[in-house]
């Protein structure tokens, strides 16, 4: 895109940073193993994602950038209006955690848990761990309504129930994953009383999954922050539950309208707006432990 507007290729270094085969983030060049394929002389060279080049077509001063891949433009809000650590849950069909203040390499064992490094836009690694709940909680919200014939939509605003949490929490009866990325593929639908309390145990089987996924991120780091947008921050239920698994953290749910757009346009702020980046981008609401709760 950035060519059909600028006549010049370009490569963007986010976009190149979240395939985690092609970036030796330790050396922070392009792994050895593109230069033996013949690869590196195809690729079109780097610019920084602040840096922009006129457009082509006359008549005009638009400022065109390189472009950037869309989580991390994402984080570029976060990044702008937060300084002290902190972790992003982006929530969706995936479920990433990223963690822009982990900078140790990946190990081969993180790999393995669908662990990557995506690349801020100040060419920073931010260690990311990877999690199929949204897809997850598409397919089992479609199993619970069927077998309770009930409409899948029923759940898009089911309100936490600290009593039914209760009582499903002290069953302890946690099954290891089972046909999905949690435990919920494998219960049997019968052993509840009534689909929102089915609804219940499978934010928790996700939450649950969630927990281990976030925690192979903020291992040895200092983060004391951890903000989830996307579909699951207007979850109260996974809310709730992420506040009880991490009691030490401050849990916020972030809105924020066309973050994607929003990062980007802050990427190239100097060069197209004079004004002072407003301090009100990002819509937080907290979640705190209830003291209660039974965990």
């Amino acid at each position: 895109m950035s060519y059909l507007l600028a006549g010049v290729p370009v490569a963007d270094i986010t976009s190149i940073g979240c395939h985690t085969n092609l970036w030796d983030f330790q050396r922070n060049d392009y792994h050895e193993w593109l230069g033996k394929e013949g690869l590196l002389d195809k690729m079109a060279p780097l610019v920084a994602s602040n840096e922009v080049m006129p457009a082509v077509f006359p008549g005009n001063n638009y400022s065109i950038g390189a472009g950037l891949h869309d989580s991390s433009a994402a984080l570029i809000p976060y990044l702008v209006n937060f300084h002290e650590p902190f972790i992003l849950i982006s929530t969706g069909t995936w479920c990433i955690s990223m963690n822009p203040f982990n900078h140790s390499p990946l190990t081969e064992a993180e790999l393995a848990q669908d662990c990557l490094c995506y690349m801020t836009f100040q060419r920073n690694p931010v260690k990311a761990s990877r999690l199929f709940a949204g897809y997850e909680h598409e397919q089992q919200v479609k199993r619970i309504g069927e077998y309770f014939n009930q409409p899948s939509i029923r759940y898009r605003s089911v309100d936490y129930d600290p009593a039914i949490m209760a009582k499903l929490r002290g069953q302890k009866q946690q099954l290891r994953k089972g046909k999905g990325i949690t435990a919920f593929g494998d219960r049997d639908l019968s052993a509840f009383s009534s689909d929102i309390e089915a609804y219940h145990q499978l934010m928790l089987d996700i939450a649950d999954a969630q927990f281990a996924s976030t925690q192979l991120v903020l291992q040895g780091t200092k983060v004391k922050r951890i903000f989830v947008d996307g579909g699951f921050s207007k979850n109260s239920i996974y809310m709730n539950m992420l506040a009880l698994m991490f009691p030490e953290m401050e849990i916020f749910a972030a809105s924020m309208a066309q973050a994607t757009a929003m990062g980007a346009a802050l990427a190239i702020h100097h060069h197209w707006n004079r004004k002072a980046l407003p301090n009100d981008l990002i819509e937080l609401k907290y979640y705190a432990m209830a003291h209660n709760a039974a965990i």
